[in-house]
């Protein structure tokens, strides 16, 4: 942080630090979508690639409405973004929902009545159109300070390909995905019962 503050003029980090955030928002976007929706049997991959590239149609399309002169802007703009909106609309009819981030068969056997936790309306269309206004927001910045951004999330990425996930407790320590159970813990004071997983 001292070096860009020290490096990057004030102008930059102010938009930098806003398209930060906007960058994390999107994020719980995506996370919002994986955790309720999963891809067929049959394809197993399809709902990561229809993320993928719906991140990447919806960030094409405001850059093109952001950065391109009129009217090529909203010409492609346009275009872009209707495709954007068809692969919500194949991820909402091609990617089955879930009801608590886990495979539908797994959460029965894990959770016992899926009935009992809260379901997300309109996914994956409230969360889509989240992504696509947060991107909308960043395309706001110049040249310079998308390029800053992406380079900021490069390095990020690096990092943890190149140190974090190398040393996680995942990889070192094999937490695979049966050793957690959840169980009810009744609490006998005045506190009420709540569930909470523990590791077995």
């Amino acid at each position: 942080m001292t070096i860009f503050a020290t490096f990057i003029p004030f102008s930059y980090l102010d938009d930098f630090v806003s398209a930060g955030i906007l960058v994390a928002f999107t994020t719980t976007n995506c996370s919002l979508v994986i955790l309720r929706r999963e891809s067929p049997t049959d394809n197993p991959y399809l709902l990561q690639k229809l993320l993928g590239s719906f991140n990447l149609c919806s960030f094409i399309s405001c850059f093109a409405l952001s950065h391109l002169p009129s009217p090529l802007n909203y010409i492609a703009g346009s275009i872009v973004g209707i495709i954007s909106a068809l692969i919500a609309r194949k991820i909402s009819h091609q990617c089955p929902s879930i009801p608590f981030g886990s495979s539908s068969t797994k959460t029965k056997s894990l959770y016992g009545d899926e009935n009992k936790f809260f379901k997300t309306p309109l996914v994956p269309y409230i969360p889509c159109m989240g992504m696509f206004i947060n991107y909308l927001l960043i395309c706001q910045l110049s040249f310079l300070g998308i390029a800053i951004l992406f380079g900021y999330i490069i390095f990020a990425i690096l990092i943890y390909f190149l140190y974090g996930a190398h040393h996680s407790v995942g990889r070192n320590e094999n937490w695979d995905e049966g050793e957690y159970a959840v169980v009810d813990a009744h609490d006998n004071s005045s506190h009420p019962s709540r569930e909470e997983g523990v590791m077995t």
